[in-house]
C-alpha cells in the first residue's frame, strides 16, 4: 500500500521563493491551494519572523485556521509578537472549543496576554468551558452551534441558517429547542430544504434525539458516537438546557488521546498529555521511572526462588561445599540475577519503543528526527540508569543480608552486587536508544514499525543484556 506523501516541502518551497520579493498575492494563492494543516506543516520551522509575515499577509480567517495547526511553541512566539488588535481579530475567528484547547497548552503570561485583547462575550464563553472538569463533555464541546425553536417556520429556519453559516462550527444537523432551552428535537439540512416553507419546524423534526450531560465522561461519548453513528452530540446542563454540541472532529481528538494513554499505560508509561518533543526529559523520567522500579523489585521474588531452587540442587549434589571455589559461588549467585536484568531492560526498551511507535503513527515524529531522538532517549536513559542502579544496590543489600543473615563482609557478595548494578546501568541506557531509534530506522526502510519493533527490540536487549552481565561478571571474578 503506497502511502501519501504530505506536499508540506513543496508548499516550504514555494513560500520561501515568495517571501524573498515579498509577492503578496503568491503567498494568498499558495495558502488558498492548501489545506490549512499542510500549510502549517511547511511554515512551522521558519524563522518567527518570516511565518508572523505569511500570517499578516493572509486574510485574517486563512490566517487563523492555519493558527490553530501550528504547534504550542509557536503559537506562543506569535502571541508574544502580535499586538492587542491582531490577537483579537485572530481569535474572534477561532472557534470556542478550539480556543480553549489552545489556551490549556500555553503559559500563563501568554493566556493572559490573549484574554486581555478578546471580546468580553468570548472570555465568557472561554471561561464557561473552563470551569468543567478535564476528560468531561463539557470540557470538550463547543458553544458556537446553531438553535432551531419550535416556534420557527421551515423558511424562517433557513434563513437563520444562512444568516449564521459562517459564525457555527456545524451546518449539517441541527438541534431544536422551546422558548426556554430545553432541548426536543434535531432535523437535517436535507429534510429542511426539502420541507414545505410554511410548516412548523416542530412537525419535521426528529424528537428522538440522542444526548449527553457536561459532566458525562468523555469515553461515555465516545460510546455513544460509536453506538448511534452520530455527527453530532448535543450537550446539556442539569437543567436540561441546551448548552453545546459536540462534533465527530471533536470526538476523533479524544479518541487519538485516550487510545494514546491506554498504548502508553500497557507499556508501563503514566499518561503524557504532551507530545514527544514537547515533553520535557525530567517529565518523561517522571512517567517511566515507577514502572521499571516496581518491575525491577517484584523481579525479586523470581530472584528468590531461582536462588531457593539453586540451594536445593547444590544440596541434592555428590559435590561437597568445600569442593567449590569461589568463581562456582560467584556463579551461583550471578545466576539468579539475569532475570532481574532482562526484565528491567525489556521494559526500559519496551516503553522507548512503545512511544515512538506511538508519537511516528501520530506524526509528532519524523525520521529527519533520529538524532533528537537519541539525544532525549539518551538523557532519560542516564536518568533512569542512575535511579533504577542506585535503588538496585539497596535491594541487594537487603536480599543478601537476609539470605546471609547480615553478614555482609565477603567480598563475593560485593562483586556480584557491582556486577547487576553496572550491567544495569549500562542495559537501560541501550535499551533506550534501541527502544527509541528503531522504530525510526523502521520507518526508514518503508517497515511497519509497530509491527517489527517489539520483537527485535526484544531479541536484541535480551542478547546485549545478558552478554554485558557475564562478560562485566567474568571480569570481576578475574579479580578474586
Amino acid at each position: 500500500m503506497e502511502k501519501i506523501e504530505s506536499p508540506a516541502s513543496k508548499i516550504k518551497e514555494e513560500f520561501e521563493e515568495h517571501l524573498k520579493v515579498n509577492n503578496i498575492a503568491g503567498i494568498r494563492n499558495i495558502a488558498e491551494m492548501y489545506y490549512p494543516a499542510d500549510v502549517a506543516e511547511a511554515i512551522k520551522d521558519f524563522k518567527i519572523k518570516d511565518l508572523i509575515l505569511i500570517l499578516r499577509f493572509l486574510p485574517t480567517e486563512d490566517s487563523a485556521e492555519i493558527f490553530t495547526y501550528l504547534d504550542n511553541t509557536v503559537q506562543e512566539e506569535i502571541i508574544d509578537q502580535y499586538t492587542s488588535v491582531e490577537i483579537r481579530e485572530l481569535f474572534d475567528e477561532i472557534f470556542t472549543d478550539d480556543v480553549v484547547e489552545i489556551l490549556e497548552e500555553l503559559p500563563a503570561n501568554i493566556v493572559k496576554k490573549i484574554l486581555k485583547a478578546t471580546t468580553p462575550e468570548s472570555r465568557l464563553d472561554i471561561n464557561h468551558i473552563l470551569n468543567y472538569d478535564d476528560d468531561t463533555a463539557g470540557s470538550i464541546m463547543s458553544v458556537d452551534f446553531l438553535i432551531l425553536n419550535t416556534g420557527q417556520t421551515v423558511k424562517e429556519a433557513i434563513s437563520t441558517i444562512q444568516k449564521q453559516k459562517d459564525d457555527v462550527e456545524n451546518v449539517t444537523d441541527f438541534f431544536v429547542v422551546d422558548e426556554l432551552n430545553n432541548l426536543k428535537g434535531y432535523v437535517d439540512i436535507r429534510t429542511l430544504f426539502f420541507s414545505d416553507g410554511d410548516s412548523s419546524v416542530e412537525t419535521i423534526m426528529k424528537d428522538r434525539v440522542v444526548y449527553a450531560y457536561t459532566t458525562t465522561d468523555q469515553e461515555e461519548v465516545i460510546n455513544q458516537f460509536k453506538k448511534y453513528g452520530l455527527n453530532n452530540l448535543p450537550i446539556i446542563n442539569s437543567e436540561n438546557k441546551l448548552v453545546g454540541i459536540i462534533t465527530v472532529d471533536d470526538v476523533i481528538e479524544v479518541i487519538d488521546e485516550e487510545v494514546t494513554e491506554d498504548i502508553h499505560k500497557m507499556a508501563g508509561i503514566a499518561p503524557i498529555e504532551d507530545t514527544y518533543f514537547k515533553t520535557s526529559v525530567w517529565k518523561m523520567v517522571r512517567s517511566r521511572i515507577f514502572s521499571l522500579l516496581f518491575l525491577m523489585l517484584s523481579a525479586t521474588i523470581t530472584q528468590v526462588i531461582i536462588t531457593v531452587f539453586i540451594s536445593i540442587y547444590i544440596k541434592a549434589s555428590p559435590r561437597q561445599a568445600d569442593d567449590w571455589n569461589p568463581n562456582d559461588f560467584v556463579t551461583i549467585l550471578l545466576a539468579p540475577l539475569i532475570t532481574v536484568l532482562s526484565s528491567t531492560s525489556g521494559i526500559a526498551g519496551g516503553q522507548s519503543s512503545t512511544m515512538l511507535v506511538r508519537a511516528i503513527s501520530l506524526n509528532e515524529v519524523q525520521s529527519r528526527d533520529f538524532g533528537r531522538v537519541m539525544w532525549k532517549e539518551l538523557r532519560v536513559g542516564l536518568i533512569c540508569g542512575t535511579i533504577v542502579s542506585v535503588t538496585n544496590i539497596l535491594r541487594m543489600i537487603i536480599v543478601y543480608a537476609i539470605q546471609f543473615e547480615g553478614n555482609l563482609d565477603e567480598k563475593i557478595l560485593w562483586f556480584t552486587i557491582s556486577t547487576l548494578t553496572v550491567s544495569m546501568f549500562l542495559s537501560i541506557v541501550v535499551s533506550k536508544l534501541i527502544g527509541g531509534t528503531l522504530p525510526i530506522i523502521a520507518k526508514v526502510c518503508k517497515l511497519d514499525p509497530a509491527a517489527v519493533t517489539t520483537p527485535i527490540v526484544t531479541t536484541i536487549i535480551d542478547i546485549l543484556s545478558a552478554t554485558a552481565f557475564f562478560s562485566i561478571g567474568l571480569a570481576f571474578i578475574n579479580q578474586i
